[in-house]
This record gives structure tokens, sequence and C-alpha cells, in this order.
């Protein structure tokens, strides 16, 4: 169902919005991965879910009330064994603020992320997709939806966690994890101790390095490059849904259909027959098309689509499964943080240990869900990769070569001229 005969600002159940600086999409969510995140650090799962001054407000708290307690450095000293010296070193004034909310920013987590299922779930069912904006601008700054590489989120995110979030122009949330990642970085010595650690003085990165602080960067680094690629994700996906809406309603006309056949052999006609990615491509290779005297009426474009499960309402509640990295940063996360804090008492220190134990889990974790996940990755396979929308141009066969130059100009992954003289043509 589309929602052309609509206003934008009566849609009941919109998808998301488009700003200069951000982009909040309705997005469905598992509530057990938003859990874990928010209590990896408080906030972060609600980060996740677009509900930034939330959020923000309990990232701010836990790094207050964590560093004014000494929480993590009793965490230290509880998992290697000197449980006296955690005792003292905590604060118990400051803890006892902390235990409440702390358990407030998990539950608060799962039920935002129940509550927006049911949004995302609605929105998808009335269409509201296709009047997402898709361009945004202001004086200062510019957004727009296009389809973007998730790896290239993930890449940036590890070289400094927030660059994956700034590639995405998700800016609130790039700028916020950027200045918490400096700050960490700046309070824990932990640039000093990699100086150390690279020239083998690994007693040297020992003694500089605080515990206190650097306990924080294993969820960190791993929250960047996972949310970064489940943001990047989303967006492909949504420009997907709008772009399909857009090319059904403007080519599909009925007058292709009555007056062209798709093996047709009139003489001095073909159909040009191509496939493409959804991405600003397809639309610009139409309009150049367009631009040369081929109207829309023998322009014939047919969005593909997968076949899926309808949503059921458990799934509001438990989520959908897991997606392809879920495991992977949360392993890592984990067996960073234990190398971290195993690393304080172990030769090489904690530097090497913690960076041993974040590749160590990624690769466990990325195993994990591909075993998960084998049947969805056999059918991928089955299925191959091809396009997700098909291009039929109806023109004159002395047009064809323009035509084919149009498209492969715009990254057609393939095409196919049907008529008499190139029945047997395929480009």
């Amino acid at each position: 169902m589309t929602m052309s005969g609509q206003n934008y600002k009566d849609i009941r159940f919109k998808k998301g919005a488009l700003t200069p600086t951000n982009a909040n999409i309705a997005q469905f969510r598992n509530p057990t991965v938003v859990m874990w995140w928010s209590a990896a650090i408080p906030g972060y799962g609600h980060v996740m879910l677009g509900k930034y001054i939330k959020g923000f407000l309990l990232i701010v708290w836990e790094f207050v009330v964590n560093v004014n307690s000494k929480l993590n450095t009793a965490i230290l000293y509880s998992f290697t064994g000197q449980f006296d010296e955690a005792i003292q070193v905590l604060d118990t004034d400051w803890i006892l603020l902390y235990v409440p909310v702390y358990i407030y920013g998990i539950w608060d987590s799962r039920r935002v992320t129940i509550d927006q299922n049911k949004f995302a779930l609605l929105s998808d069912l009335t269409g509201s997709a296709s009047e997402v904006e898709l361009l945004s601008y202001s004086s200062l700054e510019k957004n727009y939806l296009d389809k973007r590489k998730p790896w290239l989120a993930v890449f940036w995110s590890f070289i400094t966690p927030g660059l994956g979030h700034l590639y995405l122009n998700r800016l609130p949330s790039g700028f916020y994890i950027l200045v918490w990642f400096m700050v960490v970085l700046y309070f824990s010595a932990t640039l000093q101790a990699i100086h150390y650690t690279f020239l083998g003085e690994f007693q040297a990165a020992l003694e500089v390095v605080n515990p206190q602080w650097i306990i924080f960067l294993p969820s960190m680094y791993c929250f960047a490059p996972y949310d970064a690629y489940m943001q990047c994700d989303s967006f492909n996906k949504i420009l997907a849904k709008q772009q399909s809406f857009y090319l059904m309603k403007e080519y599909q006309k009925a007058a292709f259909k009555k007056n062209t056949y798709l093996l047709t052999e009139r003489d001095g006609y073909m159909n040009v027959i191509a496939s493409f990615d959804h991405s600003m491509y397809i639309e610009m290779a139409i309009k150049e098309i367009e631009k040369h005297g081929i109207g829309k009426e023998n322009i014939y474009a047919i969005p593909l689509q997968e076949k899926k499960k309808p949503k059921k309402n458990s799934e509001i509640i438990r989520g959908a499964g897991f997606s392809l990295f879920d495991g992977t940063f949360a392993f890592g996360t984990v067996f960073s943080l234990f190398g971290v804090v195993y690393g304080f008492v172990l030769p090489g220190g904690p530097v090497l240990w913690g960076l041993g134990g974040l590749f160590l889990g990624l690769g466990v974790g990325f195993l994990l869900d591909l075993w998960v996940r084998k049947k969805e990755m056999k059918r991928k396979k089955k299925r191959g990769e091809g396009g997700e929308v098909m291009l039929v141009v109806h023109c004159k066969e002395e047009q064809v070569t323009l035509v084919k130059e149009i498209l492969f100009d715009h990254f057609t992954l393939g095409l196919h001229v049907i008529e008499e003289q190139f029945k047997d043509g395929v480009y």
C-alpha cells in the first residue's frame, strides 16, 4: 500500500525522519541485544534506538558514578582474586546510587524496544516508508539517504569509534561516541600504554595505565562498529523500500503493459532489460534515458522482493532472531574485557591481552553467528547474488546503443536486448 495520496504530516505511523544532522528510523530490534548493550554501558541501548537525550543522560551518569565509586577498579580486584582490596577501594555512598539506575537502564531499554517494534511493524504495514524524505538541507549541514557500505562503517569505527557514525551522517551518535572515546583514552593513558607495549616495555605500560578508565574501552570499542553496521544496514533497507514505492508509482504505467510486448518482434523496436541494485544510480539512469526522448510510458521498473515471513506478535517482545554480528561484537566485548582485567596480572600487560581478547572474541562470536544462521546463509548462497530492481526500456532500434551506454555508465549489473536482431545478445 502506498501513501501517495496522503500528506506526510497526516501519516499515523511514520517510518522515520531525515534531518540535516541525523536519520532516525523506526526499526525492528531484538530486545535481548538492546538490553545487552545497556548492560555493557547504560545508555548505549537507548542510543541504538534513537533515544538520544535519555541515552546521553544515562551515559554521563555511568561515567560520573562509576568513576567516583571506583567500580571498575573494584571489578578488576574481584576478578583477580583481590577481594579485600576490592572492598577497600569501593565507595559505598556512590555504589548505592549506581545499582538502581543501572537496573532501570536495562529494563527501560527493553520496554522502549518492544514499544518501538510495534510502531515499526505498523509503519511497514501501512507503507509509510514511501514518504521518508531522501534529502534534507540547512544552512550548516546536509543529509541524504543513499546506499552505503556497512563494512566501511565498521572499518572507520575500528579506526576510531564514532567515525563510522559520521560516515553515515548520524552526527549525534558519532559526536558523542568520539568525544567520550577521547576522554577515556586520555584519563586511562591508553595511548602511552600502547606505545610502551609496542616497544616491549610491558612493565612501563602496566604502571602508566589507569585501570578505572581503561575498563570502559572494551564496551565502547565494540559498540561503535556494531551500531554503525546495524544503522547502515537499516538505512539501506529503508532506501530500498522508499525507492521501490517510487519506482512502482512512476514507472509502472498501464500504457506500457497495454502497448508493449516483452518478446516483441515488431520491426524497428526492442526491449532492453537491465538489472540494478537499489541506489540513486538507477534513478539517474532513468532520468538520462527520459532526457533522450524515451517517455515514462516506455520505461517499466520492477523492484524485486524477497520472501519474508510475516512477523508474529511474540516477535515484538522477544525479537525476530539475531543478526550476523550480534554474537561477534558481544563476544569481542567480553573477551576484550577479560583480557584487559587479567592483563594486569599476566605478562604482557592489559593492552596486549585486551587486543588479543578482542580478536579472539570477535572470531569466536563470528563463528558462532555463522553456525546459528547457517540455514539462512545456505538459502542466500542458493539464491546467489543478483539485482534488486529490473528495468525494462522499450525503444527504437537506433536507440539501442545509446540506452546500453547510459545503463552501463550507471552501473547496471547486466542487461539483455530482446529483438529479432539481438535475440541472443547478452551484455
